[in-house]
């Protein structure tokens, strides 16, 4: 990439700021969290939903299968013991203090655990012949009392890795199972007790004999790189990344202001440290593009999330996570999403099994009308994390842009029997219904939509399919009224399915002024999708970087071959 200071270059602004935060939420929300789509909202995780929730039909799943590996491994949070209410206190920065992280399973501690679990399922993914189930699933099942044969059906996987965590006086004491799911046989199992200071000799000691339980090795690591540990070794700074890990999955501004303090310190004590700085430009890039208003200066932030992301590249340009981040630069912040695309193409090529890439892929395949890729690659996600609701949501919405009414329908059904709480789908939902002639039913639906937005736009469209002409004009003259600004494209998508193509594109350019983020689905929207021939859309799509040049263009393929 042309650089000008030996870093990735600065972008020039080319659009209206409003729009610059609109496209980088979606973007930085594919690409760091995976957990929201456009305006789709979630609430705690809470119950297990896991436990009752029908499995993914074959239709979402099965087409995954072939393309995965035959190990598939979840890994369970590896569970802890909590501190004595007699414990000494004990320095900030000693290695008491590090030690003592790993006595908790709740609070300030738990980052730890579910640090070191992510630890294995990094390292376990490495191997040949292995997949592991995203912990956005398998960590559904923390302090589970169900047997690690059952759990292990019900996320798809071949074997189930489990265990804990505790200390002992200046040592640390890990517990590890790995089960085979088809008959319930525990594997492989160790019992471990070493010294805190060589906590990551013993994870590699782990990993060595989990793959020779499975009778396979890791593939080597391509020269040069590193991985999510520190280089010198330094456990202060691999903990400091831990606790910023945990404070940047909060999703909100105060937890990102607190990721970033977490991941500054790490690179203070470790200035080699790529994984940190990678984390480091993510926790900047989530702060500016989705909370603007917290971030202070948004300009100065993006600027220092591109000179992070660069020297995390420069130091490890063979690491998945630190081209994941260069990724979200370019979408979120340079807002070049041909080149956002090749970074996580590239990533992919460093870690093809990895859920959460394959997720943030398909996202941008959506953006770029790419529908047909999307769900395919959607469908793999599935197969390594079955139980999202975002990711079924994010699915649903592709085969309603396919106009795949049925399929939609029931796959948005499954995102709300693991998320009841969850926002939009019910909107979502009815749009499918209506399409299918239901519109009775779909009214119905659009009322129990949460969301007052949703809920409007929803049934301004399923009174217009009843053929309810006045009702359909209250509801969208109410969300004119309330929403002008950030539902410019929503009112585009009412006018559209009236065949009203002048208001239609008066309220496009509203929502492009405006920085609407639903801008960006254009390419797969009910309704304005079909203009995508008109001179207009296409003028538009070029100007948001969602219709690139075809010689330009990103490989549709998820997992390239290297040349």
């Amino acid at each position: 990439m042309i650089t000008d200071d030996g870093l990735l270059i600065k972008p020039e602004p080319r659009k209206p700021r409003a729009l610059v935060i609109a496209l980088a939420a979606l973007a930085v929300a594919a690409l760091l969290a995976g957990g929201y789509f456009a305006y789709a909202r979630f609430g705690a995780s809470g119950s297990k939903q896991a436990q009752v929730s029908p499995a993914p039909p074959a239709a979402t799943a099965g087409a995954a299968a072939g393309q995965l590996p035959s190990t598939i491994i979840a890994v369970l949070p590896l569970a802890g013991e909590r501190p004595s209410e007699n414990a000494k206190p004990f320095v900030e920065d000693s290695s008491e203090r590090l030690v003592e992280a790993l006595k908790a399973r709740r609070d300030d501690a738990g980052y730890f655990n579910d640090g070191l679990s992510n630890q294995l399922i990094a390292g376990l993914s490495q191997f040949a012949g292995v997949a592991v189930t995203s912990p956005e699933s398998s960590f559904q099942f923390r302090d589970s009392r169900e047997l690690g044969r059952a759990i292990g059906k019900k996320l798809g996987a071949t074997h189930v890795l489990q265990g804990s965590v505790q200390r002992k006086g200046d040592d640390v004491l890990i517990d590890a199972s790995l089960v085979r799911v088809s008959d319930g046989s525990t594997l492989w199992f160790d019992h471990y007790q070493r010294p805190y200071k060589n906590l990551f000799k013993l994870q590699d000691e782990i990993l060595v004999a989990i793959g020779s339980a499975l009778k396979t090795k890791r593939l080597p690591a391509p020269q040069g790189s590193q991985d999510e540990r520190p280089p010198g070794g330094n456990l202060a700074a691999y903990d400091a990344v831990l606790r910023g890990n945990a404070l940047y999955d909060r999703h909100d501004g105060d937890g990102s202001r607190q990721a970033i303090a977490a991941f500054e310190r790490a690179v203070a004590l470790d200035p080699n440290y790529a994984e940190a700085y990678a984390r480091l430009a993510l926790a900047r890039i989530q702060l500016a593009t989705r909370f603007p208003s917290e971030a202070g200066d948004v300009r100065e932030e993006g600027e220092k999330a591109r000179r992070e992301a660069a020297l995390a590249l420069r130091m490890a340009p063979n690491r998945a996570e630190v081209h994941a981040a260069n990724a979200a630069w370019m979408s979120g912040i340079a807002l070049d999403q041909a080149g956002a695309m090749h970074e996580t193409l590239r990533a992919l090529e460093l870690s093809p099994q990895d859920p959460g890439l394959l997720h943030s892929l398909a996202i941008q395949q959506t953006a770029f009308g790419q529908l047909e890729e999307a769900a395919g690659n959607l469908r793999r996600v599935l197969a390594l994390n079955p139980l999202s609701s975002s990711v079924l949501y994010n699915l649903g919405g592709v085969y309603l842009g396919k106009n795949d009414f049925s399929e939609a329908e029931y796959i948005l059904g499954q995102a709300l029997a693991l998320r009841p709480d969850t926002s939009v789908v019910r909107a979502f939902q009815a749009i499918a219904v209506f399409q299918q002639n239901r519109a009775d039913e779909a009214i119905k639906l659009a009322e129990s939509e949460p969301d007052p937005l949703w809920r409007t736009y929803a049934l301004a469209m399923a009174y217009w399919a009843k053929g309810d002409r006045g009702r359909s004009d209250v509801e969208l003259q109410s969300l004119i009224r309330d929403n002008a600004n950030n539902a410019a494209t929503q009112i585009a998508g009412i006018y559209a399915q009236r065949d009203d193509e002048t208001s239609m594109f008066h309220w496009l350019d509203v929502a492009r002024t405006s920085g609407d983020p639903g801008i960006v689905e254009i390419r797969y929207m009910p309704f304005v999708s079909r203009y995508s021939s008109d001179p207009r859309f296409i003028a538009l799509a070029r100007e948001l970087d969602l219709m690139p040049e075809e010689e330009t263009r990103p490989s549709r393929t998820a997992t390239p071959t290297k040349p």
